[in-house]
């Protein structure tokens, strides 16, 4: 088996360098008025603030290893390297010997795409990493900021930059099918060509890679999953069996984890596994590193009705060319939202003939949770709260009195707090905890050189989660210790307002996200503000924080609600509550269309000192009231079955009724 496999990728590799490697031979003029434009080309170091001198350029700490790689790149005839921040299977986040963009460049954001020439770097993110990318990479980089007026797009940028005939190379496995087209299509009118190379060129260079988890899988019990991975199998076959479609090819790690009821470590904070599943028509393959196919993964995925055949992970180059000629018609997933799809790789190893190219059936059928999951969901966020409001708590006591508390203070006893409560297995990311100028950056982690110290000066921003058996959390607080000025006070009850009206409304089942933003949104553009990031995302059940679906809202969907607002260098705010959508009770009998609502269920006090009453209408108050009301009752409930009278007693504070006339 060992030299078919190693065959197989031979073959791979060759077939990639002959056949990713695509030119145009006819140049469409209209795309050429790029060369003819110099708002890309005033793009340089002189638009990073932290870059100052010729002498932060050449002593960067990325320089060694922008040689190395550029070294490399000359041997084999590439004169650009994209390396995307993506694992093999497009995860969103990322096991450490997957974190190569960090490893090259330093940036530890989530989203990013970074580009070498033989000449230049430059890297490309969204808003929310503006400034800590600013801050995180040294002068070798050029800082490309999406979404701002001027700003290239990565295969513009290359169009600009190289010759033709020249070449752009990246590793197939850890692109999108979607990606990898559009920007050799794009390249070609340039006669640029895009060549994949299956051996990553960072790796080349990572002498001291991590090394990769093989501990055991772990089953997650049907007590809490709702429903066997018979029946999810089932469900998607039926799916494919609707479109004709014999073999769906899962590549995505929550997808598996959650059709199979198994969880891994990983990835930091999501509990998927490296893996891949085939399923057929009567059969499914569950590809997995050698070491860790144990006799009881076996045995969960054994039954009288249906078998996962578990096979070693490597092997699913072999099955793919080999069950594609048998299949008539195979389904590679595409994207939608964060979940990217298949890679460049696998998407061409399927004939054009036989492949069906749409979003995985998976993502609707796990984006509505099952009744017991969404009662797990509420559980977790009740027992959730209490950790929150222990920490919320403790600091108001501490820090009067002279306790020291800095940001990594806080998160570590948040984690602690939380390890306290049944069923928690860590956090479900790492933990925003930003205070004064440092929650201007929407997603700033603290490091020990970052960390600052709490007092009563500014606002706190806690954005943070755990993992629970029954649910996945993410909740975002922000607090004041001391007087708030009223800008904060207005801006801050700008966003409570956003949230109480997006809760309020009523929308025919079938309504999207995009048609609802504007009402989360509606209380800042009255004040002339915006945020650069989305108003929420899908969350999956004791997996990934951010759940890819559909955009469209049904009974059981479980996201955020979650609007900001960041002044640089002065402070940031952000609220955000998880939501369950809902029927809404007492519908008129002769209604044309079922109408749903959302219910929160995030449970934590709103810092009442940052509201500014007057501002808010009547019927928002009384939302707040009942909203208080719910905390008191379901989280003090729980809080004096652990016995904590104390932390009650703060609770019952933070949740007095304000009055509404």
């Amino acid at each position: 088996m060992r030299w078919l496999l190693f065959g197989l990728l031979i073959l791979i590799d060759f077939y990639c360098l002959s056949v990713l490697a695509t030119v145009s031979p006819i140049i469409d003029q209209s795309h050429l008025k790029i060369r003819e434009s110099n708002s890309f080309n005033r793009i340089s170091l002189n638009d990073r603030e932290s870059c100052c001198s010729f002498e932060d350029l050449i002593n960067g700490p990325s320089s060694a290893k922008l040689d190395r790689l550029r070294s490399i790149m000359t041997e084999r005839n590439v004169s650009a390297y994209i390396v995307t921040n993506s694992d093999d299977h497009q995860s969103e986040y990322l096991a450490t010997a997957d974190r190569r963009l960090e490893f090259l460049t330093g940036f530890t954001g989530s989203n990013a795409v970074a580009v070498v020439t033989l000449k230049k770097a430059a890297l490309w993110t969204d808003s929310r990493y503006h400034l800590q990318a600013d801050n995180q990479l040294d002068c070798n980089w050029l800082l490309m900021k999406d979404g701002n007026d001027g700003i290239p797009t990565i295969e513009q940028w290359l169009a600009v930059e190289l010759k033709p005939l020249d070449n752009v190379s990246a590793d197939p496995r850890v692109i999108s099918a979607g990606r990898w087209k559009r920007w050799s299509s794009y390249l070609a009118h340039y006669q640029i060509n895009m060549l994949g190379i299956t051996d990553n060129l960072v790796d080349v260079i990572w002498e001291d890679k991590p090394a990769r988890s093989n501990s055991s899988l772990l089953i997650h019990d049907i007590r809490f999953a709702g429903e066997s991975w018979q029946s999810k199998l089932s469900r998607i076959r039926g799916i494919m069996s609707s479109l004709y479609i014999d073999t769906l090819i899962v590549t995505a790690l929550d997808e598996i984890a959650w059709a199979l009821n198994l969880r891994g470590d990983d990835v930091p904070y999501t509990p998927v596994f490296r893996s891949y599943l085939i399923i057929n028509n009567a059969s499914a393959t569950l590809y997995l590193p050698f070491e860790r196919i144990t006799p009881e993964l076996r045995t969960h995925l054994y039954s009288n009705d249906d078998v996962v055949l578990v096979v070693p992970y490597e092997r699913v180059w072999y099955d793919l060319a080999l069950r594609t000629k048998l299949s008539y018609r195979v389904w590679l997933p595409s994207s939608m939202g964060s979940a990217k799809g298949v890679s460049y790789l696998i998407y061409l190893l399927v004939p054009e003939e036989k492949a069906y190219y749409a979003p995985s059936p998976i993502i609707n059928l796990r984006a509505i949770k099952n009744n017991v999951e969404a009662q797990g969901m509420q559980n977790a966020h009740i027992r959730d709260a209490i950790a929150i409001c222990y920490l919320w708590a403790l600091m108001e006591e501490g820090l009067p009195i002279g306790e020291r508390w800095d940001e990594l203070k806080v998160a570590k006893v948040l984690e602690r707090l939380r390890l306290q409560q049944d069923y928690n297995r860590g956090p479900s990311f790492d933990s925003i905890i930003a205070f004064g100028s440092n929650a201007a950056l929407p997603h700033y982690i603290p490091t020990p050189s970052t960390s600052r110290k709490i007092d009563n000066s500014n606002v706190l921003m806690i954005d943070s989660g755990g993992q629970y058996l029954d649910g996945t959390i993410d909740t975002t607080r922000t607090i004041h210790f001391g007087t708030p000025t009223e800008f904060q006070k207005m801006v801050y009850t700008a966003l409570l307002k956003g949230c109480i009206d997006m809760a309020s409304i009523h929308f025919p089942r079938g309504s999207t996200y995009q048609q609802l933003d504007v009402i989360i949104r509606r209380p800042l553009y009255e004040l002339g503000f915006d945020y650069g990031h989305g108003s929420g995302h899908g969350v999956g059940f004791h997996l990934a924080v951010h759940e890819g679906f559909n955009y469209t809202y049904d009974v059981n969907f479980f996201g955020t609600h979650e609007p900001g607002y960041y002044q640089a260098n002065e402070f940031g705010m952000r609220l955000e509550n998880i939501v369950q959508v809902v029927e809404v009770q007492n519908q008129l009998p002769n209604q044309e269309k079922s109408f749903l609502t959302f219910k929160p269920i995030t449970l934590v006090p709103y810092e009442t000192k940052l509201i500014d009453f007057k501002q808010m209408e009547k019927h928002q108050i009384r939302w707040l009231n009942a909203y208080n009301k719910r905390i008191r009752d379901e989280v003090g409930e729980e809080m004096i079955r652990q016995g904590r009278h104390k932390l009650y007693k703060w609770l019952v504070q933070k949740t007095d009724p304000v009055c509404s006339d």
